[in-house]
């Protein structure tokens, strides 16, 4: 008689754990989803704000001969080849002089 008594304990023991089991896991998939979907409006939210700028950008080139610096601004337009070497040779400070 004592047997069953304990056996129907350790039953119901096991499926009260089987059962708050059960609710955990319910519990870390609500929260996943909610994190998946905090992630997909964080990712649509930073896109839609870097969609507000135009990232392209046009160079206006007027010579045959164009010095331009690394931000894309034209330093000087319509120069003879003698020209170009001279300015390169100052920025250089007087190296590569055959350049």
């Amino acid at each position: 008689m004592e047997e069953n008594k304990v056996e129907k304990q350790d039953k119901s023991l096991a499926l009260e754990m089987l059962e708050e089991l059960k609710e955990q896991s319910k519990r870390w998939f609500r929260a996943f989803i909610v994190m998946v979907c905090v992630e997909v409006a964080t990712i649509a939210g930073f896109i839609w704000y870097l969609y507000q700028y135009d990232f392209t950008s046009t160079i206006e080139q007027t010579g045959v001969y164009t010095l331009i610096d690394s931000s894309g601004n034209v330093i000087s337009a319509d120069i003879q080849p003698e020209q170009i070497n001279e300015i390169l040779e100052i920025i250089n400070n007087g190296n590569g002089k055959g350049n």
